[in-house]
């Protein structure tokens, strides 16, 4: 459990915030960050003028119909001069994440309805040690959960 839990994003932010473990259970989809995701001046939580990191984290998101349809992910590389997109199954990242192959950095979010498209990052210790992608998710709700704030981690 944690001693914080959200629902509101207004200041809560996943920049530059890299996902180290991908939980898929009961249309729930888990992404945890070990390093934390950044809480900004004005949450009930964080009474620093500043934007701090959190402890580890994670973010919850409830997905629309509860299965894999609701979340598609898109990794684009480069062959021959030319970005080629490969579409990605769950799993695949998955064991990509959990398997310490890969982290997946979260750059910026665009919301609709019931929906968020995420550009992020899929980084490695290997050739290609990144790879652009988009992952596109139909939404009931999502929750962002921490304990601590780190003091010593500022935006």
């Amino acid at each position: 459990m944690y001693k914080h839990c959200d629902i509101d994003d207004k200041y809560i932010s996943l920049h530059d915030c890299h996902a180290t473990k991908v939980i898929n259970e009961n249309g729930v989809l888990t992404f945890v960050f070990q390093d934390g995701i950044w809480i900004a001046q004005g949450h009930p939580s964080n009474i620093v003028n500043k934007i701090l990191r959190t402890d580890v984290a994670e973010v919850e998101f409830y997905l629309e119909s509860g299965d894999e349809w609701d979340i598609t992910l898109y990794v684009f590389e480069e062959e021959s001069k030319k970005t080629v997109r490969e579409e990605w199954r769950l799993d695949k990242l998955m064991e990509c994440i959990n398997g310490g192959k890969c982290t997946l950095e979260f750059l910026y979010q665009y919301k609709g309805y019931n929906s968020v498209i995420i550009e992020c990052m899929l980084w490695s210790d290997k050739k290609p040690y990144h790879r652009e992608c988009v992952l596109k998710l139909s939404l009931k709700g999502v929750k962002y959960c921490w304990n601590d704030l780190c003091q010593d981690k500022e935006w």
